[in-house]
């Protein structure tokens, strides 16, 4: 019985050990990522992992300068590529780098495929002309682009690096983040119609399975999106109809209901012009 007990015991003590060393590596990630963006003047979108070291880009005069960091904070190498594009986001997966932005002279959204040692491999166009890049995943060898398009209206596709499948819906969704969820994805973003409502859907076999409009103010833009045990949490910038924001954190179940809404700021102060 003693026996058995110091097994269970000894069983709980790794398994709370390694979750600790988990948690304790993650903050460390996340205080070296928070470091680099303040040192250097990028923002979240602009930095990435990949085999551990961290990978950002600046625009410049003469194109796009990548570099190279340890977790050290050690300049491992640095590059320029000589194209001028508007840059949106980087990303990784388990052995290249991959940037998107648009291309002013070619009108259309560009990939650039970047191995390790910042050499470009690949640069790829996907979607129509004047579409517009917003957020792209990666799973494993899969990439997947959101685009803005403005054929229908404000409707938005999803890329890999082959094709392409329009959402054309009526009312006018303006797309933001893309998150991989259940074996589909998420796309969330907000509506263009009367009002800018919070929009999200699950997609999944290229078809929309569920799809929510949530109202919590004249204007709800969606800031950040993290998907944690199944539950979905998304920080909205709510304006009401007077100027006034107040910062709400939702979160949502796997079907896209609504569990909680905690408000971050009661209020903040209303705009010059509306002050009385």
């Amino acid at each position: 019985m003693f026996k058995k007990l110091s097994i269970i015991l000894a069983s709980l003590f790794i398994g709370c050990s390694s979750t600790n060393i988990s948690v304790d590596k993650k903050i460390k990630e996340t205080n070296i990522e928070n470091s680099l963006i303040q040192k250097y003047e990028i923002t979240k979108n602009s930095l990435t992992s990949l085999n551990n070291y961290y990978y950002f880009y600046k625009v410049e005069n003469k194109g796009i300068t990548l570099y190279k960091m340890d977790k050290n904070y050690n300049l491992v190498d640095k590059k320029i590529i000589p194209i001028i594009i508007d840059t949106q986001k980087i990303t990784s997966n388990n052995k290249n780098l991959y940037l998107i932005g648009y291309d002013e002279n070619k009108q259309k959204p560009i990939i650039l495929i970047i191995d390790s040692d910042l050499n470009i491999k690949e640069k790829k166009y996907i979607g129509d002309k004047f579409d517009v890049p917003k957020d792209i995943v990666t799973n494993s060898n899969k990439i997947n682009v959101l685009l803005l398009t403005y054929k229908n209206g404000a409707d938005f596709k999803i890329c890999n690096l082959k094709n392409c499948k329009t959402f054309s819906k009526p009312n006018n969704q303006l797309p933001k983040f893309i998150k991989k969820f259940n074996d589909g994805y998420l796309v969330i973003g907000s509506y263009q119609d009367n009002k800018e409502d919070l929009y999200i859907a699950f997609i999944k076999n290229n078809k929309i399975v569920w799809e929510k409009r949530y109202d919590f103010g004249y204007s709800d833009i969606p800031q950040k999106v993290i998907i944690k045990n199944d539950k979905i949490f998304i920080n909205v910038n709510s304006t009401d109809y007077m100027g006034a924001n107040k910062y709400l954190t939702i979160i949502l179940d796997k079907n896209g209901k609504l569990i909680k809404k905690e408000q971050n700021l009661e209020f903040q102060q209303l705009p010059t012009k509306l002050r009385t």
